[in-house]
């Protein structure tokens, strides 16, 4: 074997090596677990290969995670890696989806299943801290301008963006799904109540009083698909004529 073969042997002797090395490294970076950021201060834990954003030191504290763990990594090599989400439960369900520092409410396991969200690492959290976290439904949309609010598993229609900020809520605040999932997910009329035992019907950007029981019955209604508001709230949106 002449000089110049062995040469070029070992060259790719010496890549095949750094690369493997380099590989090894990235992995490392991006393990189960890891704590990792880019040039940015957004810290992400990487959980089922996925980098869930810790948006701020209270859900950072409430994972019981360790500062001096966070290592930093390349902005490149961070673009890689797909987003997902801080699903967090308390002793009991539901579950709750880490929405920019907000605790956002989902029924169950099987909800999020329906909504997609399921391939995500759930965090079992102590109660005190939970409660210290501010919290408010799941907001989610398809790839259409629907917006829905998510309560004891199904999906509530939010007519326009007039009842979503009366509710005190923004369009940045909603999660977008998978149009399969958000065909599938059961559909439910936006019924509210505030602090009196009247409950509202939202129909064309207006709360309307559904009279009775008896004729909430007759609308097929369910008693627990009814969301309970501040007054506030239920203030906020133009009262329409009572249902009777």
């Amino acid at each position: 074997m002449n000089k110049t073969v062995q040469k070029l042997l070992s060259q790719i002797f010496l890549t095949v090596i750094l690369l493997f090395l380099f590989v090894l490294n990235t992995a490392a970076q991006f393990e189960e677990g890891a704590l990792v950021k880019g040039n940015k201060e957004a810290v992400f834990l990487i959980s089922k290969g996925k980098a869930c954003w810790i948006p701020n030191e209270n859900v950072f504290n409430l994972l019981g995670l360790n500062w001096n763990k966070v290592k930093k990594v390349s902005d490149k090599d961070l673009a890689k890696i797909p987003k997902g989400w801080i699903i967090v439960k308390g002793r009991n369900e539901p579950l709750y989806i880490i929405e920019s520092g907000t605790a956002c409410k989902v029924t169950n396991a099987s909800t999020l299943k329906a909504l997609g969200l399921d391939n995500n690492s759930i965090w079992s959290v102590p109660d005190e801290k939970l409660a210290k976290l501010p919290q408010r439904p799941l907001l989610v949309k398809g790839s259409e301008a629907s917006v829905y609010l998510i309560h004891n598993s199904k999906a509530c229609w939010i007519p326009d963006e007039s009842v979503l900020k009366a509710l005190g809520y923004d369009i940045k605040m909603v999660i977008q799904i998978p149009d399969k999932e958000m065909i599938q997910i059961p559909k439910s009329q936006l019924l509210l109540r505030g602090s009196s035992d009247k409950i509202y019907r939202i129909e064309n950007s207006k709360r309307r009083w559904i009279t009775g029981a008896v004729l909430f019955t007759r609308l097929g209604y369910d008693w627990n698909s009814v969301l309970n508001v501040s007054d506030i709230q239920l203030k906020n949106i133009p009262e329409g004529e009572p249902l009777k």
